[in-house]
């Protein structure tokens, strides 16, 4: 019954309209004068309780693509520390490439019908390539690209250890115990594997947005097929446009030899067919980062040309028999490479460590991706009494949170999340459905320059509270914003995404919240309303 109003975006909008004229009507028969009626606000006290999160749900299995997927470590002492990782499965295209590059390379010639092959691979370099999330910000006077890497959190100047490790758990798309329901990861699931695939075994790296090139060395095969000769390579990402500046990367390079052994020597064999096969053979990476210091940056694993992949790198030296000669001369070399895109099932992991500096007790925090929210109870049974017996009409209901400026406010969200907690799941209020996100709020508002405080419009479900529509007056949850996920209402279509709230959260900023704590003043926690009554005197 309560989830009728759901429908239809339009219908809504003509019920309230019509809702709100039978309520100046039920108060004295008819639309009455401004005279026999006064305007009243009250402010009333909100109960708080802070949850601690134990995981979000963190694959893609549901969604094409989680927003964001990070890499790294984010310390502040005010808040839980965070570890964060990714999986991933690989793609393989099918035939590969250097199948496709032996069996052109085959020539029969009829003078020579024995010669079979006149090309000579030579494997050079296997590496993991990681797009930084960047902005080009370069201006006419800059000679040389220059870039910003985006919503990098914590200190980028402190190296950091890098592993890609082999990861022994099957993603599987579908849920093993019900295989007709998806399946899902959460943050703080373990994988299993422990062959690390580095090259080099201390690898670290430091975020940095002038890693626009990666340097390589070819190498040129003699007729017996063995190295007389290497050459350099510049690899760059330009997004397929050469006259564009290259996008910063991370490379970590892998063990060519472990990789020659699992791979290069296999690509024929029968685990390199198609992708389930290859899936079932090989089950994807694991890329973590242990690090006490450093940076959390985020990652594109978007499954585009330019997105995350491990990519073989090799060079076909090539021989042929000249005209009116017999001996093999020295043709051309062709510079070569495969990507193994990680654009299938890619989980984050997100390792959490306690707060060090404890909020003090007239606050709370608010921090995302595994860290922490709060329960709101709003309207106690006396209070909620006591509004039905006086037969108001709500004008504006707003609750108000303002931020705790004694605590760090460097990375706060930008938005928040309100929602119900009901017997049937989380499900949006009714607010951020019917008004959209501006009415509703949640933004961070600022004073004076400097973080202020969130405010939260729910005139509509405090309304369907004293009315009796709405029976269930259920626990609030405040939480940070994930985008898009948390979207009621799909901004380009104006239809609404889904009623229920799912636990995704990749956004890992924090916030310290004034509670409702007296001591607080004017800046406590609070539910103000302001509404429209019928003079007693009527």
């Amino acid at each position: 019954m309560k989830k009728i109003f759901y429908i239809s975006l339009a219908f809504i909008s003509f019920l309230l309209v019509m809702s709100c004229e039978k309520d100046f009507r039920e108060i004295g028969g008819n639309v009455i004068s401004n005279n026999e009626f006064s305007t009243d606000k009250v402010t009333l006290e909100v109960e708080i309780t802070p949850v601690d999160i134990n995981s979000v749900r963190a694959d893609n299995i549901a969604i094409s693509s989680l927003g964001e997927y990070w890499l790294g470590v984010y310390n502040n002492n005010d808040y839980k520390s965070i570890n964060a990782s990714f999986v991933s499965q690989l793609s393989v295209s099918t035939p590969n490439p250097k199948t496709a590059d032996v069996q052109s390379a085959v020539d029969v010639d009829d003078e020579f019908p024995l010669r079979k092959v006149d090309s000579f691979f030579q494997l050079d370099r296997v590496v993991l390539k990681l797009p930084y999330t960047a902005t080009n910000i370069r201006t006419t006077s800059d000679n040389l690209p220059k870039f910003r890497l985006d919503s990098v959190l914590g200190d980028a100047t402190k190296k950091m250890p890098l592993s890609v490790i082999v990861n022994e758990t099957f993603l599987n798309t579908l849920d093993p115990s019900n295989p007709t329901e998806t399946n899902s990861f959460q943050s703080d699931f373990n994988y299993a594997g422990t062959e690390i695939l580095n090259e080099d075994l201390g690898f670290e790296f430091m975020p940095n947005p002038n890693d626009t090139m990666y340097v390589i060395t070819r190498s040129v095969s003699d007729l017996m097929g063995n190295i007389s000769g290497t050459y350099l390579d510049t690899i760059k990402l330009n997004n397929g446009n050469t006259s564009a500046a290259p996008n910063p990367f991370l490379v970590v390079p892998l063990d060519t030899d472990k990789m020659k052994t699992m791979f290069w020597d296999r690509f024929s064999g029968p685990e390199f067919e198609n992708s389930v096969a290859f899936n079932n053979y090989f089950k994807g990476i694991k890329v973590e980062t242990n690090a006490t210091e450093g940076a959390m940056v985020p990652f594109q694993l978007t499954g585009n040309t330019n997105s995350g992949s491990v990519e073989f790198y090799y060079t076909i030296t090539r021989y042929e028999i000249k005209e009116g000669e017999t001996a093999l001369t020295l043709k051309d070399t062709l510079a070569r490479n495969y990507s193994f895109p990680l654009n299938r099932v890619r989980n984050s992991k997100y390792t959490m460590s306690p707060v060090q500096n404890t909020p003090p007790a007239n606050s709370f925090n608010i921090q995302g991706t595994a860290g922490s929210m709060a329960r709101i109870n709003i309207l106690n049974a006396t209070e909620l009494q006591d509004l039905k017996d006086r037969n108001i009409l709500v004008n504006d209901a707003t609750l108000t949170f303002n931020i705790d400026a004694s605590r760090d406010t460097t990375s706060v969200p930008l938005r928040m999340l309100l929602y119900r907690e009901t017997a049937d799941g989380d499900e949006q209020i009714k607010d951020a459905i019917t008004e959209g996100p501006i009415l509703f709020g949640g933004t961070l508002q600022l004073e004076d320059s400097k973080p202020s405080s969130y405010s939260f419009g729910i005139t509509d479900y405090v309304s369907d509270l004293i009315s009796g529509e709405l029976q269930e007056n259920s626990p609030l949850v405040l939480r940070v914003f994930n985008t898009p996920t948390d979207l009621a209402v799909d901004p380009n279509t104006g239809i609404l995404r889904s009623l229920n709230v799912e636990t995704y959260n990749w956004n890992p900023r924090g916030v310290t919240i004034l509670n409702n704590s007296a001591s607080n003043g004017e800046k406590r926690a609070k539910l103000t309303i302001s509404f429209t009554e019928e003079k007693d005197d009527n």
